[in-house]
């Protein structure tokens, strides 16, 4: 039986057969964190699978009897929202229909603001926000408490953070609510687990309004595919039937991209067969080169730089350091130290914002240690700085 083909994506979360390995990170995290009450925060680059290996974790947990629930907070601006968001999310999953008259008494009662506004207009009775915060959540986390075992994946946490922390009043938002998930984690035999998926940037965030304190909830690394397994995710890629990759072809694109990340993979093989179907081009190395120097022109590296703007006071320096690593070689920290330091009595100030940026840069994938260099993680987004800034 032929094996199935695993469809293109390069801008979605990819679900169901789509999916590719991960089994032992999968395995590892179900049985020696879930299944033993801890609770995880998903750490990797943005495109490295953060989204896609949450919800098969959730499909895991569905096998096994839980409940799930699956909340996006990518567009979301205020708490009105998330309590909306979370509202109709819970009612569109496959168990809420069966929960009994206790729960849905619970999930009537949480109320959705009419207005946001320091003095809350509900029924007709203007209250507090803290007195709607402290009664909405309270009631959110009841209902929480009451369904079971249940897994929750929190997505694109630090988008929400930021909206909040921009508003009236919003390090008090942010507190609440990360102390409010906390407390759950802090419940001795609760039956909730949660997956928050996030990028360093929160903790650049909690970092700069002092809220580190907030996320003591067990990291959860998600790395590149090894080199066995991107050979084989690029022979199951479903491409035309005149792109037939050799071991020479795959080998090449593996030379190429040096950092497998499934995304990475996935843009260079559909540029691959782009040329090749619609612009009816051979299959080559040369072609791959052709394909590899398409992408560093195109835009698919620009949140690579847009999320620099969440560096705050940092990021001038941070692309100081990128610019100067985009070196085939990179650069040493004496050399990018020389490069940051403007006065000779600035050298301990800098070298302590040197090492806060070379953390972030390094755990937001875009640089890494090599022989005693940093060098870009992926010759491609190195290829694209070089290019373009």
């Amino acid at each position: 039986m032929p094996t199935k083909k695993i469809s293109i994506k390069t801008g979605t979360p990819v679900e169901g057969n789509d999916f590719y390995g991960r089994k032992k990170e999968l395995q590892y995290a179900w049985e020696t964190h879930i299944l033993k009450g801890n609770s995880l925060k998903l750490s990797a680059p943005r495109k490295a699978g953060k989204s896609s290996f949450s919800k098969k974790m959730l499909e895991l947990a569905e096998e096994n009897g839980w409940k799930t629930l699956y909340l996006d907070l990518q567009g979301i601006g205020t708490e009105n929202e998330f309590v909306k968001l979370f509202k109709e999310e819970l009612k569109s999953e496959w168990w809420w229909n069966k929960v009994g008259k206790t729960i849905s008494k619970i999930f009537n009662s949480i109320i959705i603001k009419d207005i946001e506004v320091k003095g809350t207009k509900i029924g007709g009775i203007s209250i507090k926000n803290d007195v709607w915060r402290n009664d909405t959540y309270g009631k959110i986390k009841k209902l929480i408490e009451s369904t079971g075992e249940i897994l929750i994946v929190i997505d694109e946490l630090t988008f929400y953070l930021h909206h909040l922390i921009a508003q009236e009043n919003g390090k008090e938002k942010v507190e609440f609510f990360l102390e409010w998930l906390r407390k759950f984690r802090q419940t001795s035999g609760t039956k909730a687990r949660w997956i928050l998926c996030s990028s360093v940037e929160i903790e650049i965030l909690a970092s700069r309004h002092q809220l580190s304190k907030y996320l003591d909830i067990h990291p959860f690394l998600i790395g590149a595919f090894s080199e066995d397994e991107a050979k084989d995710f690029i022979s199951r890629l479903d491409v035309d039937e005149n792109v037939q990759f050799t071991n020479d072809h795959i080998q090449y694109i593996l030379n190429k991209l040096v950092w497998y990340l499934p995304f990475f993979i996935q843009i260079l093989v559909e540029k691959i067969n782009f040329l090749i179907r619609v612009e009816s081009k051979r299959l080559s190395n040369d072609i791959i080169d052709e394909a590899y120097n398409c992408l560093i022109t195109e835009n698919h590296f620009n949140h690579w730089d847009v999320r620099l703007y969440e560096y705050y006071e940092f990021e001038d320096n941070a692309r100081k350091i990128l610019k100067l690593c985009t070196l085939s070689d990179g650069r040493s920290r004496e050399d990018l130290l020389a490069n940051l330091s403007v006065k000779k009595s600035d050298i301990e100030k800098t070298e302590t914002i040197l090492a806060r940026l070379l953390y972030f840069l390094k755990n937001d994938g875009y640089l890494t240690e090599h022989n005693g260099k940093y060098i870009f993680c992926s010759p491609l987004l190195r290829d694209f700085w070089r290019n373009c800034k």
